[in-house]
């Protein structure tokens, strides 16, 4: 005879807290998450040992599943197939599960590091990364690496770890921002890079734009999102036509 919680879960399994169901989620949108970056978003009072102690439960019982290729590298969690079920019971919406890393691993970390930093935004309204997107009917020429919305001002996020030359990135990519997306209004374009020399360089090349913040990945992990946009964004979404930066894509 089995033992039942009072929730009329099993005894002996694992119950859910809040915040496991909150990083099954995220891990679900994440499509995958580092240690660390369960930490900043879920136990930033606590020790990185307490997320990893969370984290090997959550794999024990095949709500996550960890890949890590060595003992120096660090691990990578994605949704397992008891996250699967229970999210697919919660919402109804069928999930697919991740076989395995992308091969532009550290493109998709850095899309998640930002996407930490909104999450602990105050106002965050959505973040959509590259991959999700297509889900949202995005029509677009370009396809950033997210687009999110902070209050009534919505920004689009572009990742250049420098693989891309210059002319093209500021000539096509940027261009197209500046022209305009049809029916979606940008109060900013935040760009991410991963070192100060190619901040500089792009910041010579892309000039004065009071629409443009290039920001160093180490300083978002590390810093607060909002004291950056609070520069750019927010005073130029103040400035639009009232609604206009607020449409959903």
């Amino acid at each position: 005879m089995l033992c039942l919680w009072r929730d009329g879960t099993v005894a002996g399994s694992m119950r859910l807290m809040k915040r496991d169901m909150d990083i099954v989620t995220l891990v679900r949108s994440a499509r995958w998450l580092s240690t660390s970056q369960v930490h900043r978003r879920y136990f930033p009072h606590a020790t990185r040992s307490a997320a990893r102690r969370r984290l090997r439960r959550l794999v024990k019982e095949r709500y996550a599943r960890k890949q890590q290729s060595n003992r120096m590298e660090e691990a990578m969690f994605t949704l397992g197939p008891e996250g699967k079920r229970l999210l697919e019971r919660e919402g109804g919406a069928s999930v697919v599960l991740e076989r395995s890393l992308p091969k532009q691993r550290e493109h998709l970390i850095g899309i998640n590091d930002v996407r930490i930093a909104a999450e602990r935004t105050p106002d965050l309204r959505y973040f959509f990364a590259a991959w999700e997107l297509p889900g949202t009917g995005w029509q677009h020429a370009i396809v950033p690496d997210a687009i999110f919305r902070i209050g009534e001002c919505t920004i689009a996020l572009e990742y250049d770890r420098g693989l891309e030359t210059l002319r093209y990135f500021v000539g096509s990519k940027i261009g197209t921002y500046r022209r305009g997306l049809l029916g979606l209004e940008l109060a900013g374009i935040l760009i991410v890079v991963d070192s100060e020399a190619r901040r500089r360089t792009l910041a010579r090349a892309v000039g004065q734009n009071d629409r443009v913040l290039i920001v160093l990945l180490d300083t978002i992990r590390t810093g607060n999102l909002s004291d950056y946009l609070e520069r750019l964004v927010f005073s130029n979404c103040s400035r639009v036509r009232t609604g206009a930066c607020a449409e959903a894509v």
